[in-house]
């Protein structure tokens, strides 16, 4: 039977994709850039040759965000809105994937609205969606991986093979974090889908290993090779007991109300046990003529966005050095705003859909909540200008290390001599400001420190956002 909305059909991928863009674009330039983002802007501009090796020397990321913004930055330069409209792009085309993934998944109207709705609320998706790092492109490639693996499993053909093969090649070479989604779809393939499917995903998952060998061998022979080769991950703390709570709750939305954001939690802890109840409990157990999930689907969203962020979470609970970072798993958006909608609109009763309606309820709340919350990036351009206009401000200004000095150089106001030394006894005489982060030094202040030098501090400003305290001293010797 025909119907009014198979009309939308050919439209759903731009509806969707202006949905996430809503409350995507305003963040373009509502914060500054960090040093993160100035760091991939200055391995982009680098020669092809001297970006490859500090990229290896970085361990952090593979190089595809960093061609792709070389090249948009030679297209329209530098400035903060273009260099963030790049992976904003990506974000806003998640929206677009999510619905290739909703109808390879086969999971109904309702559920695929939800969980598109979902996805477009998500703060961790918001937050990362205009950050001049790889997050956004990862979020967007693992979605799109999904999909192609549903499809292979679907349509044994060499266009569905090579679809597959091709995104999940780009994904690993965007992210390392990418491999926790093709290896979600290898060992569902293995597990839960017949032998001719599990090895067709197999195989195109070896090739895509194969194209990544030697990317892979360059950064552990770098790494092997160095000292300390860990030191660029160290600062990974170990998660929290409720680290995996916060995770679901960043990537299924976020209210004001904390009674809402528990209440919403505890309905998803329902839906979800009670979705996985009733789609692997034995066949002898399920009642006659209840309609069944396909086992196969739910059990890659399983996978994509439950076990694989556990296993992360195990293993930096487990070993000497966490590898737990919530924006690394974004990855898990997608599947995790689709396995929330699924296991929702799965509640009864069927008839009265009221957990779904619920569900819609509070997609809108969050998506209403989203551009309210405050930034979560500190403010640099701010920070800057209040040092420039302070009276009587000294024009030298040392930055304890880059990560302080890198924002600073980037907003320094007119007249603002910026310089970053790498400890306090590379400081000149003479009068200056004194800029560093609250962890340089964990015990207390500098001031001690100052003082042994031959230093006097005259005046202090500070600012805080997200936990991240920047500090300047006015200094004279």
């Amino acid at each position: 039977m025909y119907s009014p909305l198979h009309r939308l059909r050919p439209v759903l991928p731009a509806l969707a994709a202006t949905l996430f863009a809503v409350v995507r674009l305003p963040e373009l330039t509502r914060s500054s850039l960090w040093y993160d983002e100035l760091f991939s802007m200055g391995v982009a501009g680098l020669p092809v040759g001297e970006s490859l090796r500090r990229i290896i020397a970085d361990h952090t990321n593979p190089p595809l965000f960093y061609v792709l913004l070389k090249a948009w930055m030679a297209v329209g330069g530098d400035a903060d809105a273009w260099v963030r409209l790049l992976p904003c792009l990506f974000a806003i085309l998640l929206g677009a994937a999510m619905v290739w993934l909703v109808e390879e998944a086969r999971v109904g109207k309702v559920a695929g609205a939800l969980a598109i709705a979902i996805a477009a609320a998500s703060p961790l998706s918001v937050d990362l969606a205009t950050e001049v790092r790889a997050y956004s492109l990862l979020a967007l490639l693992a979605c799109l991986s999904l999909a192609a693996a549903l499809r292979l499993r679907r349509n044994d053909t060499r266009d569905s093979f090579a679809l597959l093969t091709i995104v999940n090649v780009a994904l690993v070479h965007t992210h390392y974090f990418g491999w926790l989604t093709v290896g979600a779809e290898v060992a569902t393939a293995w597990l839960w889908w017949n032998r001719d499917a599990a090895r067709r995903v197999s195989r195109s998952a070896a090739l895509a290993l194969l194209a990544f060998l030697p990317w892979g061998a360059a950064v552990v022979a770098h790494a092997t090779s160095n000292p300390a080769p860990l030191r660029n991950v160290g600062w990974i703390a170990a998660p929290t007991v409720l680290e995996p709570v916060w995770l679901l709750r960043d990537l299924t939305g976020r209210w004001h109300a904390s009674a809402v954001n528990n209440a919403w939690l505890g309905l998803l802890a329902v839906a979800l046990a009670a979705l996985l109840y009733a789609t692997f409990r034995p066949r002898a157990d399920r009642p006659t003529g209840e309609p069944a999930a396909d086992r196969g689907i739910v059990a890659l969203l399983v996978m994509a966005a439950i076990a694989m962020p556990l296993a992360m979470y195990v293993v930096s609970l487990t070993t000497g050095h966490s590898i737990w970072v919530q924006r690394y798993l974004v990855g898990a958006a997608a599947p995790t705003a689709l396995l929330a909608a699924v296991a929702v609109c799965a509640l009864p009763p069927r008839r009265w859909p009221v957990a779904a309606l619920a569900g819609f309820l509070w997609a809108i709340g969050a998506f209403a909540a989203v551009p309210q919350r405050a930034p979560t990036k500190f403010d640099w351009r701010r920070f800057a200008q209040r040092i420039n206009l302070a009276p009587g401000s000294p024009r030298d200004v040392y930055a304890l290390e880059a990560f302080t000095g890198a924002p600073l150089l980037r907003y320094a106001g007119l007249g603002m001599r910026v310089s970053v030394i790498p400890s306090l006894e590379a400081l000149p005489a003479g009068p200056a400001w004194l800029v560093y982060r609250r962890e340089s030094f964990p015990e207390a202040g500098p001031a001690d420190h100052l003082k042994a030098v031959g230093f006097t501090v005259l005046a202090a400003l500070s600012a805080e956002t997200a936990g991240q305290k920047i500090v300047a001293v006015r200094i004279s010797r």
